[in-house]
């Protein structure tokens, strides 16, 4: 069995970099893939196997939201976290109907996100 890929989709290739950094750490196994918008995501999307995403709202071209939408249309196996700044029931409700699995503020990272992984990346390994 191979290795879970993440893609981890954010414009700031900083965060792009501490989230890969924070996945690297919690999950060794994984291998980690980078986009900074929606079109760089779907080109990985298209040619891997692509097992999780995080996903930001905010985004140059296609918002997260959108992305989110059509990543799953292409790729339906593929499980999508949101992670964004916006910490509302607007932006939660549309991640969600967009086909989200899971919605992580930036500002709980710390405690939020490796759970929502683990439990995703539990639900993945169930499913071969």
């Amino acid at each position: 069995m191979q290795s879970p890929i993440a893609l981890v989709v954010d414009d700031h290739k900083a965060v792009r970099q501490a989230l890969c950094e924070r996945i690297k750490v919690s999950f060794g196994q994984c291998r980690l893939r980078e986009a900074g918008c929606v079109d760089e995501a779907l080109k990985i999307v298209e040619t891997e196997k692509v097992d999780i995403v995080l996903m930001d709202i905010h985004l140059p071209g296609m918002d997260g939201v959108d992305g989110t939408r059509v990543i799953l249309e292409r790729s339906p196996h593929t499980s999508v976290v949101v992670v964004s700044i916006f910490d509302d029931s607007s932006h939660r409700s549309a991640a969600s109907k967009a086909g989200a699995k899971a919605y992580v503020c930036k500002h709980a990272i710390n405690r939020e996100l490796i759970p929502v992984l683990e439990g995703l990346m539990n639900c993945e390994e169930g499913q071969d």
